[in-house]
């Protein structure tokens, strides 16, 4: 009994420690299941790791393609030089600037820091979410060649395995080159070389310190940090960085203090590489890239953009306007055939551009006004008005020259009379009395309604826009103001669709370069309503809108302060064109020019937004009949 009770006492504390035969061989079975668990992974994952082709690293860096509708590739929406970042041209204060940044081991680890992967998964489970990635340099390499996307383990283990793989076959210094030359910076550009031009203006080995480290603190959010963006973002970001060179010794405290007190320029710099300039459709296209959801991070990946572009209506839209121009600029010019063929009505008008002297100082040809001389320019958009396709862009101009890199459509214009409609609108609002009733002209109509009313309506549709305050109120009914020219297209394709906000887009489909769809768009859910649809469609057909029964409804005025002419030609489920021509100076100023020209301008503009449209409904009806 005795020895009984001894025998418990002894098992009371550290027999509870000791492993039994039974619980010996379930760890032991445990760990041959985690084992083999671990080994199927590890053979699962090198097996679709040996599936991707290392050789991607090396190959000519991925480009971006614009399709039109027929998907034909018909322009490049890199016009960046693309050769890839050298190691001889890399600054040692760049290197250590990305090196403290993003991977501080970069040239001891071997793809992978396991310990900052354990890190990682224990702060991303004890917070239930996905902050930390813990990825190398390597890593974000395979992503960017391979085309990687998500945040799921499946994507991590294949890119850790990647990783490796390419460690073992490059050395370090071309996957930092690699790494480099593919990272995204913000403002269309993509490489470290194109950022080097853009904000600096200068080539990547005449980098400052500061430049480096402002570089390499903007990759983690490049569309939020870029300098152009927001400079105190700009500046944290790379203080941020200078801090973390100088906690690694990469750089003395003098140094530091130097760089972090260094301004932050905010202006983009126009240095150009390669001397490939866009297309308009493609200067459209990166424009509208940039505020579509989740496109900024995939572009240096290279991307295929399939548009609605009409190549062949594209094609004619441009040739088309330099016919116009040019028999504008030179009366020795052969006059368009397309306007000639209108009848004896056009014969006289064709008389007079043989006959008008053009001004002096107006200079032929698409290169920029010199100095003291004139240029015409113009900008014009072929917009799809049927069921199902309304606001789908079907060609488009800018200007006369993408080389120069401006989009006229950006330009600030006063509306003049072609903002009438917008006031006619207030006066058909609910609540309105009888009094308020549309009248001849806008002024009467706005005078009735008042100043308040009016401002109140102009505001809703253009709340970006200065309107002209009280005691001014006559500027603000005759549309003596200033907005942008697609904002003005904008307006009036929407009034001229029941007041719905359809969008002028030329993207339909975003690719990745590994064939996934990014992006699609939304042909199935209705466009807001910008208008009420009662008011829109009551003042849709009256003044300055030119209406017969049967006919396309069309606009052409004149624009105050010498701002040129804008013509409009819609109908519905059809097309729309709006067209803008004006003469401007050197500045990009609007130019005074004479009376006789000015009739030969408004005349010019009228027959080529008649022409386009024409011409575009001609294209849809045949392909429509394709089959």
């Amino acid at each position: 009994m005795f020895f009984s009770q001894e025998q418990n006492r002894h098992k009371h504390w550290y027999h509870i420690l000791s492993i039994g035969n039974r619980k010996l061989r379930v760890l032991m079975a445990a760990g041959v299941f985690f084992a083999a668990v671990l080994l199927a992974v590890l053979i699962v994952y090198s097996v679709r790791a040996a599936g991707y082709d290392p050789k991607q690293l090396i190959s000519s860096l991925p480009g971006c393609t614009l399709y039109d509708s027929n998907q034909h590739p018909v322009a490049t929406l890199t016009p960046h030089d693309n050769a890839p970042v050298t190691w001889g041209e890399l600054p040692s204060h760049l290197v250590e600037a990305f090196l403290a940044r993003e991977d501080n081991y970069f040239f001891e680890h071997r793809g992978v820091v396991y310990s900052a992967l354990v890190r990682s998964a224990l702060h991303n489970l004890l917070s239930l979410s996905y902050k930390q990635g813990a990825s190398t340099i390597t890593m974000q390499l395979t992503r960017h060649v391979f085309d990687l996307q998500g945040k799921t383990i499946d994507r991590k283990l294949l890119e850790i395995m990647l990783a490796q793989r390419l460690e073992s076959l490059y050395d370090k210094t071309t996957l930092l080159c690699q790494y480099l030359s593919r990272i995204y910076f913000g403002q269309n550009c993509y490489g470290l070389r194109e950022a080097a031009h853009a904000y600096f203006g200068k080539e990547i080995r005449e980098l400052s310190t500061a430049e480096s480290a402002l570089l390499a603190g903007i990759v983690r959010a490049p569309s939020l940090l870029n300098p152009v963006r927001s400079a105190e973002r700009a500046a944290k970001a790379r203080n941020e960085t200078l801090e973390r060179m100088r906690e690694l010794n990469y750089i003395s405290q003098e140094e530091y203090e130097e760089a972090v007190n260094e301004p932050v320029n905010q202006s983009l710099h126009t240095v150009q590489k390669g001397n490939k300039a866009l297309t308009y459709p493609a200067m459209w296209v990166n424009a509208e890239l940039d505020t579509l959801p989740g496109i900024a991070r995939e572009r240096g990946h290279g991307l295929s953009v399939v548009s609605f572009l009409m190549e062949q209506l594209q094609q004619y839209l441009e040739q088309a306007v330099h016919e116009a121009l040019n028999s504008l600029e030179d009366p020795k010019a052969p006059y368009p055939a397309a306007w000639a063929a209108k009848g004896d009505a056009e014969k006289s008008f064709q008389k007079l551009f043989a006959a008008t002297k053009r001004p002096i100082n107006l200079q032929r040809g698409n290169a920029p006004a010199q100095r003291g001389k004139i240029k015409l320019q113009t900008c014009a958009l072929v917009i799809d008005a049927r069921l199902n396709h309304r606001g789908n862009v079907l060609a488009v101009t800018c200007g006369r020259n993408s080389s120069d890199g401006i989009n006229h459509w950006l330009d600030q214009v006063m509306p003049g009379r072609a903002a009438a409609p917008f006031v006619f609108y207030g006066a058909c609002l609910p609540g309105r009395t009888e009094q308020h009733i549309v009248a001849h002209s806008a002024r009467i109509t706005g005078a009735r309604l008042g100043h308040g009313v009016v401002s109140d309506t102009l505001s809703s549709l253009l709340p970006d826009v200065k309107l002209p305050g009280k005691g001014d109120e006559q500027a603000l009914y005759d549309g003596l103001f200033y907005l942008r020219k697609i904002d003005l297209a904008r307006l009036l394709f929407a009034l001229q669709n029941a007041g719905r906000n359809y969008r002028l887009r030329l993207v339909s489909t975003v690719w990745s370069n590994g064939q996934r769809l990014i992006y699609a768009a939304d042909h199935d859910s209705p466009p807001q309503e910008l208008m009420r649809r009662e008011g829109a469609v009551a003042v849709s057909h009256l003044p300055p809108f030119r209406y017969s029964e049967g006919l396309p409804i069309t606009l052409h005025e004149e624009l105050p302060e010498n701002g040129g002419y804008w013509s409009m030609v819609c109908n519905d489920r059809g097309v729309a064109v709006i067209l803008w021509c004006g003469v401007l100076d050197a500045a990009g100023k609007p130019a005074e020019v004479t009376p006789q020209f000015r009739k030969l301008l408004s005349h010019a503009t009228e027959n080529l937004a008649e022409d386009l449209h024409t011409t575009a409904r001609r294209m849809l009806r045949e392909a429509a009949n394709k089959p």
